[in-house]
């Protein structure tokens, strides 16, 4: 291959020979690079790269046509952090050959920028900050923060959707003030028609992803221009526990309607999904996810709930029986309810649900009925058999409020639980 590459004391430098038609426009007859290496074969690695980059230079000066601008600018920031760095080393080099570089990458950038400038002012100015390290590219350390964060599969893709939507309008740090995300959340939430919790949740993927750039040491700026963008909204609209209040309890002839059109339908999955739901108070995840190892002899087990408070044991309710051996005995992958479809997430629920929404739907209920309406009819059913709320919150897995009960107690017993479960009874 040709000769890329010249050792000058005892490192390895990328050079190449500018053509005599761009002489002018680069300022010099020769280009020459740092590699940081004293390995030729390092060196003839690392050398192919910046002269390809150097002769997508020439070809684009040449067409007109060029590298984006802002890779380009990624370029230059690259070359003038390697020439500063030797500066201040100076290790085995003359400060003519260190300075010599150091000149040519900012007068190549200074030109570039003035003839960037005659078009796209904007432009010419990011170009600058960025190839002098002034600013940050929002997307650039991106995916190296999703990598970083200890979050599910499902909240990591939203964190990044989040993200990227607000760099598509502001891409670079020094774009984004205060004033700028407030406008940029409101047109975006109007334009989208979204709930104000939505909004909030992306603005704080952003807020959470700039503190990270600071703490990386990748922003030298100490506001968060993401802070307190939005207007508080009360409570009842972000409480998990009141958007739970806007859904009604099936009645107990209303479960077994639906048992009924599921079977009807010939969907015997979501048939049996209702069928353990309604002698449990199981979640649909919680049912979806419920291995054959998980059902014993007298009971249930649930782990890996979304709290503490929700692994736990439920007695099997004598009508719920027959049932659940028959699951385990037929499962094909070890999951009571087998063969259900996943998720990219994994979530073996996701299919399922839709199916019960769109069926519900047709039996004429509505956004207030869902799959976990079953579960509030098992906490319906329990509190009108006079069932202790304590021992209820252990069977639905509920935190108990007081200090004795909630912090200091064991839980009820198995066998408390199992009379209050064999309480349940719907018009069959």
């Amino acid at each position: 291959m040709p000769k890329y590459i010249e050792k000058r004391r005892r490192r390895w430098y990328a050079v190449l020979d500018v053509p005599k038609d761009l002489r002018d426009t680069f300022r010099t007859k020769r280009l020459v690079q740092s590699l940081g290496t004293e390995s030729k074969t390092e060196a003839e690695r690392l050398v192919l790269p910046v002269v390809a980059r150097w002769k997508a230079e020439f070809e684009a000066e040449r067409t007109g046509s060029a590298v984006p601008l802002e890779e380009l600018a990624k370029h230059y920031r690259e070359d003038i952090r390697k020439a500063r760095e030797e500066e201040q080393s100076r290790s085995g080099f003359s400060d003519r050959e260190v300075t010599t570089n150091s000149e040519i990458y900012e007068e190549l950038l200074e030109d570039k920028v003035r003839k960037i400038s005659e078009s796209d002012p904007v432009q010419a100015e990011r170009v600058y900050l960025i190839a002098k390290d002034e600013t940050v590219d929002l997307l650039e350390h991106l995916e190296t923060w999703l990598a970083d964060l200890d979050n599910a599969p499902k909240t990591i893709d939203m964190k990044r959707h989040d993200v990227l939507a607000f760099a598509e309008s502001y891409r670079f740090s020094h774009e984004v003030r205060k004033q700028v995300v407030q406008r940029w959340a409101h047109e975006y939430q109007a334009s989208n028609s979204l709930a104000h919790g939505t909004m909030s949740r992306m603005v704080s993927a952003c807020k959470g992803y700039w503190t990270y750039l600071q703490l990386a040491g990748l922003l030298d700026r100490e506001d968060n221009p993401f802070e307190n963008v939005l207007s508080k909204q009360k409570s009842k609209s972000k409480s998990k526990t009141n958007r739970n209040k806007g859904r009604e309890p099936f009645t107990p002839a209303q479960v077994v309607e639906l048992l009924g059109r599921a079977k009807m339908n010939g969907d015997q999955q979501l048939y049996d999904a209702i069928d353990i739901a309604r002698w449990t108070g199981c979640r649909i995840e919680e049912i979806c996810s419920l291995k054959v190892s998980q059902v014993h002899r007298d009971h249930i087990e649930i782990v890996d709930a979304k709290s503490d408070a929700g692994d736990r044991k439920i007695p099997i309710h004598n009508r719920l029986q027959p049932l659940l051996d028959q699951l385990c005995s037929a499962s094909e992958d070890g999951y009571v309810i087998s063969n259900l479809s996943t998720n990219k997430y994994g979530d073996r629920s996701n299919a399922l649900g839709k199916r019960f929404g769109r069926m519900k739907a047709a039996m004429g209920h509505g956004k207030s009925h869902v799959f976990h309406s079953i579960r509030k009819t098992v906490a319906t059913l329990l509190e009108n058999a006079s069932v202790n709320e304590n021992v209820s919150a252990d069977i639905m897995g509920h935190e108990k409020q007081t200090m004795t009960y909630g912090v200091y107690s064991g839980g009820s017993s198995l066998e408390l639980k199992n009379e209050a479960i064999q309480k349940l009874d719907y018009p069959d």
